[in-house]
């Protein structure tokens, strides 16, 4: 089998296996949690369950544009699956950025058209109450900072810049020769 092909089946069981998690971690919320109801508490002062909908993006952003956020969540997704070459899918970093990302993402795309709003059940305390989330944000916020990680590492030989014989952007040749000097 090509080893795109390889890199892409990676890609696709992480998205399944964050996906999986999260629909399944959000299906018992829905069954054994009241909407808006009383949080169970895990560590009193810093953890609890709740079970709250959002029809906005991270921090309630956007509230009450679900569709619209559902669109974007869709338009991403075709991008990253369509670019992803560009975000290191032919690294094992990058595959697991993109399969957290990806499925992630789908997690809450499914929430939206199923419920029209997020399931958030997860609630911290850091001293303040942070916003609740879920699997899936916790997969897209990973995810993307596994990709900030990789984009601070030197690409290995074989990488696309290496085989179109380009120079990397971080390793610009300087002129050695006053001539040289002259001609920049």
């Amino acid at each position: 089998m090509p080893q795109p092909a390889i890199n892409n089946i990676k890609i696709l069981t992480i998205a399944l296996l964050t996906l999986g998690l999260d629909q399944l971690s959000k299906w018992i919320v829905v069954q054994k949690l009241p909407f808006n109801g009383k949080p169970v508490v895990v560590v009193d002062g810093f953890f609890e369950l709740v079970h709250f909908g959002n029809t906005g993006a991270a921090w309630s952003l956007f509230s009450g544009q679900n569709f619209w956020l559902a669109i974007f969540s869709l338009a991403a997704l075709i991008f990253l699956w369509v670019s992803r070459r560009h975000f290191g899918a032919e690294t094992a970093l990058g595959q697991v950025a993109l399969g957290l990302i990806l499925g992630g993402v789908v997690g809450n795309l499914i929430d939206r058209v199923v419920h029209h709003h997020v399931v958030d059940f997860l609630q911290f305390y850091i001293p303040f109450p942070f916003p609740a989330f879920n699997v899936a944000d916790s997969g897209i916020c990973t995810g993307v900072g596994l990709m900030f990680v990789q984009s601070f590492r030197a690409p290995k030989p074989g990488a696309t810049w290496a085989k179109k014989g380009k120079v990397p952007p971080e390793t610009h040749a300087l002129p050695e020769s006053d001539e040289e000097k002259s001609e920049v």
